[in-house]
């Protein structure tokens, strides 16, 4: 392949704009691949594939071509075949995520972007439990994967819905105590344990949701919303400082502002009384 793009550009000068738009169009191909399988185990398993098997094929490949071992460079091409049917056997359950994304929303889905629905949802949540003083903590990942903190909490893998929120923070059930952690629009953690922050100037007379709170927000550049179990005061904590007391339309305003900066719907959810 990478020969051909060569020899185009030597014969015809003129051709580079091929060329030129086939690295373009692999490397947004490459860029969604492997923005589906970051911060999954098959990240872990792609590095070892690329690191052994590819590395190994190449040196062999080499190998084969210098010594003009035609039986060797012919088998290790036709690996690609089954190579191929390997990936899919390998990654079905991120190929499997990827569709299920790509199905419930063709554009957004695709490059992860976090919807405005969503956000409505984290605000009609918080809005519920801030009434009721129910004590919570939701943690929306934004560049920083949050991989550790999800592998030690519940995995889920549930769109977001204020009902489904409210029920996880409900005192009764099991996985209250801990954070509930949002990636690209859907829940994919619950009862996750988060970082205690040291800094006890700003968390003083702060309750272990707070703290643990800000402490996330200082490892990562998550957004994380704590509702007070004491007062159902709602509280946003990013980059290490908190802001208290957020009214439901700040707490809208802010969602949106930090994390669907590209949304341009201004429609703000008025508190029920």
């Amino acid at each position: 392949m990478f020969t051909n793009w060569f020899n185009q550009l030597s014969t015809h000068p003129s051709g580079l704009w091929g060329p030129l738009l086939e690295i373009a169009i692999l490397t947004v191909l490459i860029y969604i691949a492997l923005s589906f399988i970051r911060g999954t185990r098959g990240a872990g398993i792609l590095r070892g594939l690329g690191t052994l098997g590819v590395g190994g094929v190449i040196v062999i490949l080499l190998v084969a071509r210098v010594a003009e071992l035609e039986n060797i460079r012919w088998l290790m091409e036709n690996l690609l075949a089954i190579g191929i049917l390997a990936v899919i056997v390998v990654f079905q359950p991120e190929i499997r995520r990827a569709l299920i994304r790509i199905g419930e929303n063709p554009v957004w889905g695709l490059f992860g972007e976090r919807g405005e629905s969503a956000i409505s949802e984290v605000v009609k949540a918080a809005a519920s439990l801030s009434r009721k003083n129910i004590g919570a903590i939701i943690v929306i990942e934004r560049e920083t994967r949050l991989g550790t903190y999800i592998e030690g909490g519940v995995r889920l893998d549930a769109a977001v819905g204020s009902e489904l929120l409210c029920t996880i923070f409900h005192p009764k059930t099991p996985l209250h105590d801990g954070a509930v952690i949002i990636r690209n629009g859907r829940i994919v953690g619950a009862n996750c344990l988060l970082p205690f922050t040291e800094n006890t100037e700003i968390c003083r007379g702060m309750g272990a949701r707070h703290r643990a709170g800000i402490g996330l927000s200082e490892e990562a550049d998550a957004v994380v919303v704590i509702i007070s179990e004491e007062t159902g005061r709602i509280s946003v904590a990013i980059s290490g400082k908190i802001q208290l007391g957020l009214e439901v339309n700040e707490l809208h305003r802010l969602l949106s502002e930090q994390c669907a900066a590209e949304i341009t719907d201004t429609l703000l959810i008025e508190e029920e009384p």
